[in-house]
């Protein structure tokens, strides 16, 4: 998707078990870690300082955050849900077309994309196509719902612009530096899709994984399911509709400073 506004002498006698108790005692789960609001975040300084505050936290403590307000309309992110769900309910002979374990096409439908080398295979279907750094011709895109997919990439890929610069700040440095070294270039959009399963207890949707790329941007549905590990704890990320739910990854939790 962090503990700054702490000195490192503070820092130090940080008792994370603690306040993982007290958290957990809230009952609030992750919603009640960070809601970022990015309204207004290129007019106000004093804002935005506390917003650069809040994701520096959210992401050394936990590498999550949910935005709120970020500029993306609700219809846009509802009609997104659906039109990977139109696309999943067609019938077979629709979806044979983008049938596929060629990673290198820019639009594969199929199931675990890992499905030869994990231990054991998740209950889902999955549409993935990769938006950017060069978008696939419209063509190129399911019928069903190429129109959102086009839209939702295009907001997406400003949202990122926006939280690369806020997580550049949160890291001490110059406003445009993780954009300037590429990080923003690539998207890759991932519909997933969670059919009714005859014996539930005996799989899973998705198992516990860490996300490849720099981060990522996830829209749930009001179904909800997911969940984030802390402390070798899993917490519930409650669903909220129209926010969007950010995980930084592993790869830089351990290298925002203390604000």
């Amino acid at each position: 998707m962090a503990e700054t506004g702490l000195e490192p002498t503070e820092a130090f006698h940080y008792n994370r078990k603690n306040e993982l108790k007290a958290f957990d005692e809230t009952k609030s789960r992750v919603k009640g870690l960070v809601d970022s609001d990015l309204t207004g975040v290129d007019d106000d300084p004093n804002l935005r300082h506390e917003i650069v505050k809040k994701v520096g936290e959210a992401c050394e403590r936990w590498g999550f955050f949910q935005v709120i307000n970020h500029g993306i309309p609700l219809t846009t992110l509802d009609e997104m849900i659906d039109g990977i769900r139109r696309f999943h309910e067609q019938d077979k002979e629709a979806k044979k077309e983008f049938y596929s374990r060629d990673n290198s096409r820019k639009v594969i439908y199929n199931s675990n994309f890992d499905l030869y080398v994990a231990e054991a295979a998740n209950w889902r279907d999955t549409l993935r196509c990769v938006m950017a750094p060069c978008q696939p011709l419209p063509q190129e895109l399911p019928a069903v719902c190429r129109d959102i997919m086009i839209e939702y990439s295009n907001r997406v890929m400003k949202l990122g612009q926006t939280l690369l610069e806020l997580l550049s700040e949160a890291l001490g440095l110059n406003r445009s530096y993780l954009e300037d070294i590429g990080c923003g270039e690539g998207l890759l959009m991932v519909g997933h899709y969670y059919p009714p399963c005859p014996e539930s207890d005996l799989t899973l949707g998705t198992g516990s994984h860490t996300d490849s790329g720099f981060f990522t941007v996830l829209l749930q549905d009001q179904i909800g399911g997911l969940q984030v590990l802390q402390q070798n704890q899993w917490f519930d990320v409650k669903s909220i509709h129209g926010a969007l739910v950010v995980n930084l990854g592993d790869m830089m939790q351990a290298s925002l400073p203390y604000l």
